[in-house]
């Protein structure tokens, strides 16, 4: 399953929200198959009958838009913001549709075109939550408009045409009816399609590993800005190669306080310079692996971390926050990350497959703690983005690159 409380953006909205909607999921598909009269309503006996199959769009509806609800919070969580606030509640209308859905399918004699304007205004609402997205996390990634609305358009045109025929015609086709009916199957299957194709299990059917890239330390160089920012602003004289600990202290504070504070300028993140080689071997990984980025900054500060990558042009395929949970990154085979700590609970917390590079920095260069994860071929080192490629060996299949992880490196 998702995972939503990671990287819930925003006070304690998000969190609870959530939580909110998945009890709300559990509770009426729940009832509905325990409750002997909700039961009856809304699994009628006859399988050959119009109500019977407008719950299995319904329900086929509401548990696919589920799924790419929790796709989307992970990726594009709720922020106490206006536009996040609007969202959350139309994300409630959203689920409220769809009980109104499973009430007008289990009686579809009687609200046909009821049953087939709700999806307009599904539709409608997914278009509403897509733009909100956008806005708050001001990336165009978060949704996509054009494909919403094509849906849309011809969800409309349907419900339109059947409120025409079915007041010109006092007894319509059983074949028409029919058409009506499923016509939303098709509709919503080609929407959850686009959302199956970016899930992780995917990669993985596909025989592909499943990679997340740490950002600080890996992709972007955060040590050095940070030194040059306290250089000038406190006279601080250090370079990166004095940090011998991810909490190097120094003043009466540390390296890891003053990262985390330096991060909440939005400026000073945008501005944070690229690792060497890293688009490019991002851009090579990308065409075997499905990439993901996972940091643990603070959450609020996602909407510059993608901004950052989009500039950069790093591949990837979504972006966690670990900021909550911590390295643990369930549906991951493979960690590339700078902190020790990150790389022993991502082996331990996962399959006995999992394995993990380690991107050398001066604060890591102390492995006694993961010798035995080193020794066992769990955990390798790479001192640069051109010895991440050696080691994940790109062109070979999944079986052969484990094989590789697992020797010995010359």
């Amino acid at each position: 399953m998702f995972e939503v409380s990671n990287n819930a953006g925003g006070a304690g909205l998000p969190h609870h929200f959530a939580a909110f909607v998945e009890v709300f999921f559990a509770v009426v598909l729940g009832a509905s198959i325990l409750e002997p009269e909700i039961r009856t309503l809304l699994f009628p006996p006859a399988v050959t009958s119009l109500s019977f199959w407008a719950l299995v769009v319904v329900y086929f509806t509401a548990i696919t838009s589920w799924i790419g609800w929790h796709k989307s919070t992970i990726e594009f969580p709720y922020t106490d913001s206006r536009a996040g606030r609007v969202r959350s509640v139309l994300d409630a209308v959203v689920v409220l549709m769809y009980v109104a859905l499973l009430f007008f399918g289990s009686r579809i004699d009687a609200f046909l075109t009821w049953y087939l304007w709700g999806f307009v205004i599904v539709f409608a609402l997914y278009y509403s939550v897509g733009k909100l997205r956008r806005v708050e996390h001001h990336t165009p990634r978060a949704s996509k408009p054009p494909l919403i609305v094509r849906h849309g358009v011809a969800m409309l045109v349907g419900a339109v045409a059947c409120t025409v025929l079915t007041k010109i015609l006092s007894q319509p086709p059983v074949a028409l009816l029919w058409v009506f009916v499923l016509l939303p199957l098709p509709i919503m299957a080609s929407r959850w399609f686009r959302e199956w194709r970016e899930v992780p299990w995917t990669a993985r059917a596909k025989g592909k590993l499943t990679i997340a890239v740490d950002m600080d330390g890996v992709l972007v160089e955060q040590v050095a800005p940070v030194l040059q920012k306290l250089k000038k602003e406190a006279d601080v004289d250090l370079n990166k190669y004095d940090i011998t600990d991810w909490e190097y202290p120094f003043r009466g504070t540390n390296i890891k306080v003053e990262i985390e504070r330096a991060e909440q300028d939005e400026q000073f993140v945008r501005d944070m310079p690229l690792m060497k080689d890293a688009r490019e071997a991002l851009e090579v990984l990308s065409k075997r692996f499905d990439i993901v980025i996972a940091t643990s900054r603070d959450p609020l500060t996602d909407a510059w971390s993608r901004d950052w990558l989009s500039v950069h042009g790093i591949p990837y395929t979504r972006l966690i926050n670990t900021h909550s949970e911590g390295k643990v990154l369930s549906g991951v085979d493979l960690l590339i990350d700078d902190y020790i700590g990150n790389i022993k609970q991502f082996i331990r917390n996962g399959s006995p497959d999992r394995q993990a590079i380690l991107f050398a920095q001066p604060w890591n260069y102390d492995t006694g703690s993961i010798n035995d994860l080193i020794s066992s071929r769990k955990v390798s080192i790479a001192h640069s983005w051109q010895a991440v490629l050696s080691l994940l060996g790109c062109g070979l299949s999944r079986v052969e690159l484990v094989k590789k992880l697992q020797t010995p490196q010359p």
